[in-house]
């Protein structure tokens, strides 16, 4: 994801080599750490070259849509879904089934804690500090007007796409 070279493989990574689309930098880099902590343990292990190249030319893909075309712009990535990718390759990703009660605070918030909750290093008090980061409140406004347009697509009052 950007900071192992494909053809060097496991022998030299670039921690905190991503430009986060807002803000993040720090989750991004602590999880990337946490990968190469994984890795040099050996409780997970790299993608073949072939999936390493078949992933960049997705996220390539994904770029090129989703941003402005620009030299500056090739690293750039949004740090919750950054972020989520690399917590499910080491078994970290929060599971909203398992934390029912905290569903919003891990859609609509990005806080270090989402990736302590399961998996390896999990930490007992992530819950609560995950329950105590509220996201702003445009963002439930936003929430609500999206399921909202969804719910109107399902029924058929409005056409989406």
């Amino acid at each position: 994801k950007q900071w192992y070279q494909r053809r060097v493989r496991d022998s030299l990574s670039f921690i905190g080599f991503v430009q986060p689309s807002s803000g993040g930098l720090v989750t991004m880099s602590e999880m990337q750490a946490r990968w190469a902590a994984e890795l040099i343990m050996g409780t997970c292990l790299l993608p073949t070259p072939t999936q390493m190249q078949n992933s960049i030319n997705q996220d390539r893909c994904w770029e090129r849509n989703w941003y402005y075309n620009s030299k500056r712009l090739t690293m750039q990535k949004i740090p919750i879904l950054y972020n989520d990718e690399l917590a499910a390759l080491i078994g970290c990703k929060p599971n909203i089934r398992k934390h029912p009660t905290l569903a919003w605070n891990l859609l609509l918030s990005v806080s270090p804690f989402h990736w302590r909750l399961d998996g390896p290093d999990a930490w007992p008090g992530a819950e609560e500090m995950v329950a105590r980061i509220k996201p702003p409140p445009f963002y439930y406004y936003s929430a609500l007007l999206f399921i909202t347009l969804i719910i109107f697509a399902v029924l058929g009052i409005l056409k989406l796409f």
